[in-house]
């Protein structure tokens, strides 16, 4: 591993709290060996170190944080969770959107049916998939287990807010054509 110092560098400038660098350069470096067969030799193998480190030290970053149990639900997250606490300063949560978006934008999510609006803030504030449809299971909002359901809330949320919205998040005086 003629990398290893780079991994090593990257996982100190991605990690949130100081006592877990050597655990998540233990796991990133486990992870390479577990996917070593998405790297296409054509590109450059630094490129590939830095955005593979990159988002699994966020991934390990993000399960520290908030450990998900069957039975928790949106109202049952720490109360400092993603709002500044023990988090980067720049992380966007569930209950602290309000602050990261401008007017319009919020408007146009408060036009959003609940549904929508659930499962496209939850994934904003960096839930997977499935942790979106466990979430709005447990919720009520889901009635079965389908992670179909929760792409299409995500895919019809963005589509709204694409005819709400221009790219600068600004609101659409006339509909989009």
């Amino acid at each position: 591993m003629p990398h290893k110092n780079l991994i090593y560098a990257l996982c100190i400038r991605y990690t949130f709290r100081q006592e877990d660098i050597a655990d998540n350069y233990n796991e990133v470096l486990v992870n390479f060996f577990r996917y070593i067969q998405t790297y296409k030799p054509e590109r450059s193998i630094q490129t590939w170190l830095h955005i593979v480190t990159k988002r699994y030290v966020y991934d390990l970053n993000m399960r520290r944080r908030l450990p998900v149990t069957h039975d928790m639900e949106i109202c049952d997250l720490p109360a400092g969770f993603m709002a500044g606490e023990d988090t980067h300063t720049n992380s966007m949560g569930v209950d602290n959107y309000r602050e990261f978006y401008n007017d319009d934008i919020l408007q146009a999510l408060a036009q959003l049916k609940p549904i929508y609006r659930e499962a496209l803030l939850l994934q904003q504030a960096g839930y997977k998939l499935q942790e979106i449809m466990d979430i709005t299971f447990r919720n009520g909002t889901l009635k079965a287990r389908n992670i179909e359901t929760v792409k299409s809330r995500l895919f019809l949320a963005k589509q709204q807010l694409r005819e709400l919205l221009t790219r600068d998040g600004e609101r659409r005086t006339k509909p989009r054509v």
